[in-house]
């Protein structure tokens, strides 16, 4: 398809089509499970480098004033494909690159698995003299499983910690565990 979309962020391979933009929407909701909002969206196609952040928000416009696209009475803010879509994505979405449909669905279990570790598990940066402190907790529901409190000499390094902390805070909780846990014989 003809190049008619801004680039602006796209890694190679990325949508330069607003009609390709258009079609990928449809297949996204169309094959997947979870309730998409407009934002979630629009972020994993631009935080993922399938599609810019301004056509993706103005072809799902388009979509929706279309009717190929409608909003989900039962869930607030989630949006499904409707039979007009699922034309489209049936008649179109092998127009689209292997690669870039297999993306798209992996990047939605990516954004969706982060969203949800996010809301299980908090981080708060808070200003201290010297720096910031990075206060990570990991959820057990109704309680903390852990409290860490890290310093960071500035905001660049209190934002890495707290994006690695949120890609698997599992991981940290189990290797602080295993180390914890040891006898005296394991430690030497």
């Amino acid at each position: 398809m003809k190049q008619d979309a801004f680039t602006e962020g796209i890694y190679p391979g990325g949508l330069t089509s607003h009609q390709e933009i258009k079609i990928l929407i449809c297949y996204l909701l169309y094959n997947t499970k979870l309730s998409l909002r407009k934002n979630d969206i629009a972020s994993i196609l631009q935080n993922y480098g399938l599609a810019n952040y301004f056509e993706s928000s103005q072809a799902f416009a388009e979509m929706l004033a279309s009717n190929n696209i409608a909003s989900n009475t039962e869930e607030e803010g989630g949006y499904h494909v409707t039979p007009s879509g699922k034309i489209i994505v049936e008649e179109l979405s092998e127009t689209l690159p292997l690669s870039v449909r297999e993306k798209a669905l992996k990047s939605v279990e990516e954004y969706m698995d982060r969203l949800k570790r996010e809301r299980e598990n908090k981080v708060m940066i808070q200003k201290n003299p010297r720096g910031y402190d990075v206060i990570c907790k990991i959820s057990g529901g109704e309680f903390n499983m852990l409290e860490l409190k890290i310093y960071a000499p500035n905001m660049m390094e209190a934002t890495t910690i707290r994006d690695n902390f949120y890609k698997s805070p599992e991981l940290l909780y189990r290797n602080i565990m295993t180390y914890l846990t040891k006898s005296d014989i394991e430690l030497k």
